[in-house]
Formats: structure tokens, C-alpha cells, sequence
């Protein structure tokens, strides 16, 4: 069969016109673009120009004034003002020259202080021609004359200034050679001086031009940068290539095209200075230009692009999808219906494979679930554990050690809870990452877990500075301990990167022997803790005898007395919380002969909860919350009971080995056998043989766990006589064999003792 490939109706055709279409719309947005591209790009880089220019005038406004506020608070400086009145009104041998020693201090430190951009202050006092300055005091014509050294700023300049009127003067940049012991250089310096009237001294600011132009201004591209004052006379300008002349007049909009620059205007109503930059017209007008041509090269390059994919993809497109159709027609040869044969014919078939793909998915619905499970939990371990796989650690040539950040969040209602564990534990490790890289730069600090925070810190670090950021972020830490607690745990020094994974597992330890404290611990090596904390059998047998009794007063003193002995003896958090859980589950095995549900709900949620303490006054409200959680189930079931139903509970508990039949405890209640059983069944949801199979599986559970009876000995134990139905029983009520279940204990008691 031949096929017209550029019939209307065919799927080569109809592709190729969609294609082109896109490509016509797409041509027409481009041209716009590049026509509202070269309209508006000028205007965008004069308006950035402009708005540069604005902060800029902004920061010098701002750092006038912090300059005027400086110098006001030296010049009316108590110890300064002493010191002028000592020059003033006593002869050169009566002045105490301890006094200037006193004042050059509070002057260096203004000097010094990189904020204010500062060259020198400089303290003229008229008597006695004395100045003081940041590397001392001098006589005032050796200073302007072999110090500090201008053209423009003669001694005679600064004398002249005892005349003027005004208090605050700003002086125009000149260039001063500042000779200090070992060195002279140039420095383009923009005097401000303050005098009061009819004062017989002066303080000048001398200003680093051109550091103040990096930090306020910038040096990127070439644009030059003037400040003009109030009479328009220049007090700086960034290069000697412009003047004042060259600025044109603004009419309006704030810049201005004169001598090849744009040039930018900004004035300060309050200052009385006018700020001015000027930016080269080539750069501007360049920047357009490539901008232009690059659009026009995408754009035909774009076009061209566009034209050979859509007959590739057309072509690409239509060739299996014709020989689909050719395949499916040589076996159903159904009249068209569609505007496009192709996909008529395929509609007719399309259903079959539906239905096909349907059955075989929901076939593999399950496996694949299960497999993408499998792997997805797979890489997860593996993000945590092949930890030498990371480059920047596996590529370590020098010795370092970890400091291990562990996070215990406390238990908060929702109500007072801020944000989630996570976000937390994500905000601690940013601030730990900022503190210790300003301190330490060799540190890398990332998160392990959820409250895991690892600092990785590399090559010798001097003891002290570690120890102060440390008891840094202790500090700061302790101030959020209502809602986490942190321990600090600092490994040795390891030698090699392979050894990262005993590195960790070493600090993960330290830490683990942290004390049930309520503020931030920092652990630098191991310590002796005591041996694993266990009741003695009298010890047990009286809490347990209690809070079978209901008695929960005791229970809960009882376990105060123990921590409190226990935290002399300096038990770690992980010690409290492994006797907790063993706590935990004594309860509920109590618990159980109460309902299946109240022991299994209570140990999940008190075994949650004893995870999160790590305090000691916390250990002891988990203990009164579990013991009054476990008391009012054995009260409330207690007073619930059926006398008859009690008896025969109380008798299947304590004589489930022997003989026990529902015909021997009629007799004793003086009640037909009949009765009795529909009596239980009505009263506890389950009839008497459930009972006393339930008592004797769980007792058969505890002796598979704890002894090393074989299952023909248990057997006889609990009250089988014979073998095989105590494995049919125990199968049924349990899911697996007797020996299956003594095996998954094992594997499970042994997987245990090993993490522990």
C-alpha cells in the first residue's frame, strides 16, 4: 500500500502544520520582543544607572552625618575640653601632658574603627600649636609640614580655619603624602573639620576617598563618580578626566548626554551636596548593540532550528505510527472515521490493549509497590551509612576529629509548639555551621538525622578557640532548653579519611554517656559509668506487688528514691531510658490478664515517650504518668468485674497446668455447666476454653523466651498432654510454630544486646 505522506488527511501532514504553526507564533513573539527589547533597554540601564546613584547618595548622606556625630562627641569631650582649658590658661612647663595620654585613647579606638572609613582624626589645639592624633600628639608644623603633607592644606590653611564662621566644614579631596617610620605614600583624603565659635581648637576627620567609593559607590564598568557642593565646586571626583564644566544643564528626569558620558544627578536638600555620576555612552549604547544582534542570531538560528526539527519529528512521528496502522489493517480492514485514518484505526484497537495493559497491571500492582519500597528504604540507609562515599571526606589527607551535636527535643503541646522537630533541628545546625566556621574554617558541619548534628573539623585547631566557641554555643544554646536539650560530644583526633566511620561510631558513644541534665553537656572523653542499672528481687517484687495492688502513691515514689540514687551514681540518659523500657514492658505484661488492648496501646505510646526524656525531673513524670496510666486500668477493671467472673478469671490465672475443666468449677459455683459457660461468654466476649488457652500461650510465650525447656517439656508445663495440640494452638493463636517463635526471639534479644 503507498502512502501519501503529504496528504491532508495523513498524520505527516497535520504534524508538520501544528509544527509550524508553533514556529509562525513563536517568529512573531520574537520579532515584538526584540522591537520592545531595543525600545526599552535603554531606558532600563539609565533607570538602574539612576537608582545606583540614588543609594549611593544615600550611604554618603548617611555616613556624613555619623561623621558629624563623631566628631561632635570628641570635640565635646570632657577629657578634651579639660586638656584645651590646661593649654589655654597655663604656661607649656604646668601642663599635664597625662591628661592627652587619657584623651588618645578614646581617639584611637573612633581612629581604628573600620566603620567610619577613617585616614586620621586629628585634634588641632591653636595654644601652644599642639596636636593630637591617632599614633600620638606632634607639633602642629611638623605634622602638616612632614606627616600629613598637601598642597592644598598648608598649616596656614588650618590656622585660617580659627577665623571662620561656621561650625561644621566639609573640604574639597586633595591628595596628602602621609609619611609614617618606615614608609610614605599618597592618599587621597576628604577633610571634615569641626571648630565651635570662638573656640581655640579644632578636630578634623580626614576620609579615605577612596575606600569610601568601593564601599559606597563601587569601581565596576567605567563610570565616574563627582560630589559637587552648594556653591558647585567639586569635593571629590573619582578621576581627573572630568570636570565641572562637562556637566550638563538637567531639564528634567535626572540625567543628561554631554562629552560621550550619560550623565546622572542626585542632590541632598539637607547636605547641600550634589552627587554625579557619569556612565560612557559606548557602554550603554554596546551593551543595546550585543544585546541586539545576539537576539537576531537566536532568533534565526531558532528559526532555522525549528524548521528541520519539525520534519524530523514529523517524519519520526509518522513512520511507526504508519506501521502500526499497516500491521492493524492487515487484520481489520473497518472503514475510517476520523479526520486522520491513522488514529481512527488505531482507536479501534485501542480498547483491546486496554483492557490487556489493565490485567497485567494490576498483576504487578503489588510487586512493584513492594520493590520500589525495598529500594527506596535501601537508598535511604545508604545516604546515612556509606558515609566515606563523600568526597570531600574520602579526599582528606590530614588528621581530623568530629564534634557530635545531640539534639533532645522535650515534649510540647501542640498549642506551644512553634515549629516541627525538623525545622528546628534545621535552624541549630545553620547557627552551629555559622558560629564554628567563623571561629574554626577548616569545620564542615551537615546533619546525620533528624537530631544529629555533625561538625567535621579538619588540621590542628588551638585548644582555646575551640573552647570558646564551644562554650559559645553552649551559652546560647541553654537559652531555648525549655524546648530541646543538646549534648556535645568531641571525638579523638583520627589520622585517616577510612577512618570517618570509627570516628563517628566513637563519638556517638561519648555521647551516649551524657547525664540526665537540664542544660547543654559538652563530653571530651569517655567516663567511667556504672554497671547497667537493674532492680534487686526484693526491689522488684515490692514495686510489682504494688501496682498490682493499685497502689500508685508507691509506684511513683519508689521510682523517684531509685533515680535519685541512681543520678548519684551519674547514670548516663541511655542507661534511664534502657531501664525504662524494661520498666515498660513489666507493666505490660501486668496489664495484660486486663484486655489485649490496654497493654499493647500503653506500651507503644510510653515507649514514644521515654525516647524524649533527658532530664531527670522528666524521667520522674513519665514514671507517674505510666504508673497512673497502669493503676487506673487495674482499678477500673477491678471494680468492673463480676464476682462469678472474677473467681473463674482468678482460678484459669493460677491453675492453667492443671486438669481445669468447665464441669469442675460448676460444681464448686453450684451452677450447671451450661449456664456457667454462657454466663462468660456473655460477660467477657469469649467462652472459657479461649480463656484458659489464652493464659496458658502467653505463659508458654515467656518460658520460649526465658528458658531452655523444649517444647515437649513446655507443653506438660502449661497444661497440654499432648504435643501436637499445644503446636496447633499455639500456631493458631500466634501465626508460627513453637520454634519459629523461640528463634525470632532470639535473633531479636541478640540484634538488641548487640546495639546496646
Amino acid at each position: 500500500m503507498k502512502w501519501a505522506a503529504w496528504n491532508r488527511q495523513s498524520l505527516m501532514f497535520n504534524i508538520f502544520i501544528s509544527f509550524l504553526g508553533i514556529i509562525v507564533l513563536f517568529s512573531i513573539f520574537n520579532v515584538i520582543s526584540i522591537q520592545l527589547f531595543n525600545k526599552g533597554v535603554q531606558k532600563e540601564v539609565i533607570q538602574y544607572n539612576r537608582l545606583m546613584l540614588t543609594n549611593t547618595a544615600e550611604r554618603y548622606k548617611t555616613h556624613f552625618e555619623r561623621i558629624k556625630t563623631l566628631l561632635f562627641n570628641l570635640y565635646t569631650d570632657e577629657k578634651v575640653v579639660a586638656f584645651n582649658r590646661q593649654l589655654h590658661v597655663s604656661g607649656e612647663s604646668d601642663v599635664d601632658y597625662f591628661q592627652a595620654s587619657v584623651m588618645l585613647k578614646e581617639l584611637r579606638s573612633e581612629a581604628y574603627n573600620p566603620m567610619f572609613y577613617l585616614n586620621n582624626i586629628v585634634l588641632y589645639f591653636d595654644s601652644n600649636s599642639f596636636i593630637a592624633e591617632k599614633e600620638g600628639t606632634v607639633d602642629a608644623d611638623m605634622f602638616f609640614s612632614r606627616f600629613y603633607v598637601s598642597r592644598d592644606y598648608p598649616l596656614s590653611y588650618w590656622k585660617e580655619q580659627f577665623r571662620r564662621g561656621g561650625n561644621y566644614e566639609l573640604h574639597p579631596q586633595t591628595t596628602f603624602t602621609v609619611t609614617s617610620l618606615n614608609s610614605s605614600s599618597g592618599h587621597e583624603l576628604i577633610p571634615f573639620s569641626l571648630r565651635m565659635p570662638s573656640s581655640n581648637y579644632q578636630i578634623i576627620a580626614l576620609l579615605d576617598a577612596k575606600t569610601m567609593q568601593e564601599a559606597f559607590y563601587g569601581t565596576e564598568d567605567n563610570r565616574q563618580f563627582m560630589i559637587l557642593q552648594k556653591d558647585g565646586s567639586l569635593l571629590y571626583r573619582s578621576s581627573e578626566d572630568l570636570t565641572t564644566e562637562h556637566i550638563p544643564v538637567f531639564e528634567g528626569g535626572g540625567y543628561g548626554l554631554s562629552h560621550g558620558y550619560y550623565y546622572f544627578v542626585e542632590k541632598d536638600a539637607e547636605g547641600g551636596l550634589t552627587y554625579v555620576t557619569a556612565v560612557p555612552y559606548a557602554n550603554i549604547a554596546s551593551r543595546v548593540r550585543n544585546a541586539s544582534l545576539t537576539l537576531l542570531l537566536l532568533f534565526a538560528v531558532s528559526i532555522v532550528i525549528g524548521l528541520l526539527a519539525s520534519v524530523y519529528f514529523s517524519r519520526k512521528i509518522n513512520q511507526p505510527v504508519k506501521q502500526m496502522v499497516t500491521s492493524i489493517m492487515e487484520k481489520d480492514s473497518a472503514l475510517l472515521q476520523s479526520p486522520i485514518r491513522e488514529f481512527d484505526l488505531i482507536h479501534q484497537k485501542i480498547r483491546e490493549l486496554m483492557r490487556e495493559k489493565s490485567d497485567v497491571h494490576k498483576e504487578l500492582l503489588d510487586k512493584q509497590s513492594l520493590l520500589t519500597s525495598f529500594s527506596y528504604i535501601n537508598k535511604l540507609k545508604s545516604i546515612t551509612s556509606d558515609i566515606n562515599e563523600w568526597k570531600d571526606i574520602a579526599v582528606m589527607d590530614e588528621p581530623f576529629f568530629i564534634v557530635l551535636f545531640q539534639l533532645h527535643f522535650k515534649l510540647q503541646p501542640v498549642a506551644d509548639s512553634e515549629m516541627k522537630t525538623d525545622r528546628m533541628s534545621y535552624y541549630i545546625q545553620e547557627y552551629i555551621s555559622l558560629v564554628l566556621s567563623e571561629k574554626v574554617t577548616s569545620s564542615h558541619t551537615f546533619q546525620i538525622e533528624n537530631n544529629q548534628i555533625l561538625s567535621l573539623i579538619r588540621g590542628e585547631v588551638a585548644p582555646g578557640e575551640l573552647e570558646e566557641t564551644l562554650s559559645k554555643l553552649k551559652t546560647i544554646l541553654d537559652r531555648d532548653k525549655a524546648f530541646f536539650l543538646v549534648t556535645i560530644a568531641i571525638s579523638p583526633v583520627y589520622d585517616q579519611s577510612e577512618q570517618f566511620n570509627n570516628a563517628y561510631r566513637e563519638v556517638q558513644e561519648i555521647a551516649q554517656q551524657a547525664r540526665p541534665m537540664d542544660e547543654t553537656q559538652l563530653i571530651r572523653e569517655r567516663r567511667s559509668v556504672p554497671p547497667q542499672l537493674a532492680f534487686t528481687v526484693p526491689q522488684e517484687q515490692e514495686l510489682y506487688a504494688n501496682l498490682q495492688a493499685g497502689n500508685r502513691q508507691f509506684c511513683v515514689s519508689f521510682m523517684e528514691r531509685m533515680l535519685d540514687q541512681m543520678n548519684k551514681k551519674e547514670a548516663s540518659i541511655q542507661q534511664l531510658r534502657q531501664l525504662a523500657e524494661g520498666v515498660i514492658a513489666r507493666v505490660a505484661k501486668i496489664l495484660e490478664p486486663f484486655g489485649k488492648d490496654a497493654d499493647s496501646s500503653l506500651q507503644r505510646r510510653q515507649l514514644a515517650v521515654v525516647q524524649q526524656c533527658c532530664t531527670l525531673e522528666q524521667f520522674k513524670q513519665f514514671y507517674a504518668e505510666l504508673f497512673h496510666a497502669a493503676t487506673t486500668v487495674i482499678q477500673t477493671k477491678k471494680e468492673e468485674q463480676d464476682p462469678t467472673v472474677a473467681l473463674v478469671m482468678d482460678y484459669v490465672e493460677n491453675k492453667f497446668a492443671d486438669d481445669v475443666s468447665l464441669d469442675m468449677l460448676a460444681d464448686k459455683l453450684n451452677l450447671s455447666s451450661a449456664y456457667l459457660s454462657v454466663y462468660i461468654k456473655e460477660k467477657t466476649g469469649a467462652n472459657f476454653s479461649e480463656h484458659i488457652n489464652a493464659v496458658r500461650i502467653r505463659k508458654a510465650k515467656d518460658l520460649l523466651s526465658d528458658t531452655d525447656l523444649s517444647v515437649q517439656d513446655i507443653s506438660v508445663r502449661i497444661g497440654y498432654r499432648n504435643v501436637t495440640s499445644f503446636n496447633r494452638m499455639f500456631k493458631k493463636m500466634t501465626g508460627v510454630p513453637p520454634g519459629e517463635y523461640r528463634k525470632s526471639q532470639a535473633i531479636e534479644s541478640g540484634s538488641g544486646s548487640s546495639q546496646t
